[in-house]
């Protein structure tokens, strides 16, 4: 089996999201125009690809020295894994590498596995966000990780 290899989203990998997307619940349920439009928004994807498989994705926005993750899912069959965890520990070492100072996200309350990964990787929770989630209806936590500048 070939190594997990992070890259750049690209057009090419846009059916292979959503379909990750809506086999997961849990994740931001976009529609394809939207990441159509990344590069217009100034947005940022990566995917985790094996064996020409898409089998994750991450999509983040940096805004001056913060970094906002805005949508992370991986393959059902290939959860548990370490693929979520590598697209997140590419992606801050990326933000290491701009200046970013912070990295926030936000997560269903009800979403404990979510919650356990992202504090396993070092994420706090900063806040809640009544509401925030609709379908059902439910409150965010706000969530986020302060990075290192040396």
């Amino acid at each position: 089996m070939n190594a997990l290899t992070i890259r750049p989203l690209d057009r090419r990998d846009i059916p292979a999201i959503l379909e990750i997307q809506s086999s997961n619940r849990q994740a931001a349920q976009w529609p394809q125009s939207a990441y159509e439009g990344l590069e217009k928004t100034g947005e940022n994807a990566w995917v985790a690809e094996q064996n020409a498989i898409v089998l994750g994705f991450l999509v983040a926005r940096v805004v001056s020295d913060e970094m906002e993750i805005l949508n992370l899912a991986v393959q059902p069959d290939s959860r548990r894994q370490g693929i979520g965890g590598e697209l997140l520990q590419h992606i801050i070492s990326w933000a290491g590498e701009i200046r970013v100072r912070r990295v926030f996200l936000e997560v269903r309350l009800s979403n404990t596995v979510a919650r356990k990964f992202y504090e396993a990787n070092g994420f706090v929770q900063t806040g809640i966000r009544p509401n925030y989630y609709s379908d059902p209806a439910e409150a965010a936590l706000l969530l986020a990780k302060s990075l290192d500048r040396k």
